[in-house]
């Protein structure tokens, strides 16, 4: 994509900048009418500072040499001219000699400054120029009525549009984004704030929706003049998806994709205060698999992965929608079942579990068959603390294991010769 030069504020071009071959001979011409003038009219005074304006027309050549040997030779004539005073008084002429060699060298001192400082201002601008095309980031410039001045490269790749699109054409219509402040405060407040950084979400050309981070910076003179601002931003598609996948570690089983033992917690937490506000009964059960094991060591942890994972889809497709399921690790998962009935409910819910993981599951050519022992416990009656329940529910399940496998069992808190 092209891009476009910084902006740069100029008076319109003379005929003479928009035929530079001609400067030169212009300045000589005017060298010439001048001293022909000054040759013939010596009396009148001052009329010698009328060099200073070939001088100046010589800065347009934008030569440092060549304008400091037309202000010699200027000057040098002017000291000529000063010999022919036509008997006039020799005063007037010396007069009008120094007036004219004083303004020769004044104008050319001075001309010679603003063409230094020029150049440099053309270095620094070539310079910042270079720099904002070779950034990695994108950065838009711009100017205090709200039009995009300046686009880099990268700016018009996430933006989705070529530079002669983005240029002159309004920053709100260009520069779309949606974060917590979504209108930019005014420039003048800006300026007051200093740079700011926000994450946001760039509506790009076409329909593409960019996460992005970037900072607005004024733009302002050393008197505090606002110029406008500069919009530097960049994707940040990338660290999001690792920032997912960093809480997909956190909150949730690599292996199977279900919920966690940290957000197991969080879960039951809500649905217990959930329970006690519609003061409804909850029921927490442990799941542990039987043969798991056997399965692992006779063909591989590869099988053993493809259990865990069909086991957990299957249990999914068993379970309700507003029902939580997670795996603890290993071949443990617990279940949260908001909303029961009571232990019957609870039991049929473990027996259609226990049926879906008992139907045998194919793996590269081989059949694996597992069962599971479940045991549950239910809130208000077992406990109405998450830690008390689950280790009811984990008591519970024990029981059911001890009694072989496929077995589903409801805690009693009447010793271990009652059991639901």
């Amino acid at each position: 994509m092209a891009e476009v030069e910084v902006e740069i504020r100029s008076l319109p071009k003379s005929w003479l900048l928009r035929h530079p071959r001609l400067l030169r001979p212009t300045v000589f011409a005017l060298i010439v009418a001048i001293f022909a003038v000054d040759w013939f009219m010596p009396r009148v005074v001052a009329l010698s500072m009328l060099y200073t304006i070939p001088i100046l027309v010589s800065l347009w050549v934008a030569r440092r040499r060549f304008t400091f040997a037309v202000a010699t030779a200027c000057a040098l004539l002017t000291l000529v001219g000063v010999n022919r005073s036509d008997g006039g008084s020799p005063g007037v002429a010396m007069a009008n000699a120094a007036a004219a060699i004083f303004s020769i060298a004044m104008v050319s001192v001075l001309g010679l400054m603003r063409l230094t400082t020029e150049r440099e201002l053309a270095y620094v601008r070539k310079l910042a120029t270079t720099t904002l095309r070779s950034l990695g980031e994108a950065v838009i410039t711009i100017n205090r009525v709200g039009e995009v001045r300046f686009a880099n490269r990268v700016a018009c790749e996430l933006l989705g549009r070529p530079s002669s699109e983005l240029v002159g054409g309004r920053a709100s219509d260009v520069f779309i984004v949606r974060d917590v402040e979504p209108e930019f405060p005014p420039i003048a407040e800006l300026a007051e704030r200093g740079a700011e950084s926000r994450e946001a979400v760039l509506f790009a050309y076409g329909g593409r929706r960019v996460p992005i981070e970037y900072v607005r910076s004024p733009i302002q003179s050393a008197e505090g003049e606002q110029f406008g601002e500069v919009v530097v931003f960049r994707d940040i598609s990338a660290r999001k998806e690792h920032d997912e996948a960093i809480k997909r570690l956190a909150y949730r089983d690599e292996l199977t994709g279900l919920p966690n033992r940290v957000s197991l917690a969080d879960r039951l937490q809500l649905e217990l205060a959930h329970a006690k506000r519609n003061k409804e009964q909850l029921a927490v059960a442990y799941i542990d698999l039987d043969g798991f094991k056997e399965v692992n060591d006779k063909y591989g942890h590869a099988a053993g992965d493809a259990l865990l994972r069909e086991v957990a889809e299957r249990m999914r497709g068993v379970l309700r929608g507003g029902d939580t399921i997670a795996r603890l690790g290993g071949d443990e998962f617990v279940v949260v079942l908001p909303g029961v009935g009571g232990a019957e409910y609870a039991r049929r819910v473990g027996e259609k579990l226990i049926a879906s993981i008992e139907a045998p599951i194919e793996f590269e050519g081989k059949s694996l068959r597992a069962s599971a022992s479940f045991g549950a416990a239910l809130y208000p009656r077992d406990g109405d603390e998450p830690q008390m329940l689950m280790r009811r529910a984990d008591k519970a399940m024990y029981r059911a294991k001890s009694l072989g496998p496929g077995r589903a069992q409801i805690y009693q808190n009447l010793g271990d010769s009652q059991w639901g």
